[in-house]
């Protein structure tokens, strides 16, 4: 990321670094992709906003869109490519015809003490038979072999909490854990990629030890383990 915007502001970086030198130039540098992964983040929530409005029956307009992306203050350069994403998600709910049986459903698990919001959990066809399946959309640049780490985690969880307070099987009737997961990649001209990962116990044991070195973080464990010479 921070190539692509060193390519893309090259002219005005070469004017900065002429004007202030390589040390100011490079400090830029070190800081821009947090700006460009920003918008990019707010750009992906849109996405996510569209197809969870299409799952309603409220389909977003242009416009709607467009609105959305103006109060997320994504840049007017990344709009239309936001769109061709939307495309490529909607292209992929009419290839595949997942049944969606939740939709930003936040899974939890008291066993391991963690909770997390999957974007669908479905039942669509997966190596010649339906199987229910982990379904993830990412709107980075490429899909990411530990992706897997979060779908697992999402797959081996309990239930689903609704928003009235009950719980629910995340796949009513199957028992054990959700071991497919599918990733989908829309992008800008409207198409969309599609990662397939196995979910089973030894990616849910890499994802439980990723979740207890973060716990660790979290409650100052780390920090605290440093004492004086």
């Amino acid at each position: 990321m921070t190539a692509e915007r060193a390519v893309d502001e090259y002219e005005w970086l070469g004017k900065k670094i002429k004007a202030e030198g390589e040390k100011e130039a490079l400090t830029w540098l070190k800081k821009a992709r947090f700006g460009a992964a920003g918008e990019k983040a707010d750009r992906g929530t849109v996405v996510h906003a569209a197809i969870e409005s299409y799952f309603a029956g409220k389909p977003l307009t242009k416009e709607q869109l467009e609105d959305a992306l103006q109060e997320r203050r994504v840049p007017r350069s990344l709009w239309k490519s936001t769109g061709g994403m939307v495309a490529g998600v909607m292209e992929f709910l009419f290839d595949a015809e997942p049944e969606v049986l939740w939709s930003e459903a936040t899974v939890y698990s008291r066993t391991h003490g963690y909770a997390g919001t999957a974007d669908m959990i479905a039942k669509v066809m997966v190596g010649g038979s339906v199987q229910p399946a982990i379904i993830d959309i990412k709107t980075s640049k490429a899909i990411y072999d530990d992706t897997c780490l979060q779908l697992a985690g999402y797959g081996h969880a309990e239930f689903v909490g609704r928003d009235d307070g009950t719980e629910a099987e995340l796949v009513p009737g199957h028992d054990g854990p959700i071991v497919h997961g599918i990733v989908i990649n829309p992008k800008a001209n409207g198409t969309y990629d599609r990662g397939n990962f196995t979910l089973g116990p030894d990616q849910f044991e890499a994802f439980l030890a990723t979740l207890a070195v973060a716990k660790a973080q979290h409650s100052g464990a780390v920090e605290r383990s440093r004492r004086p010479s």
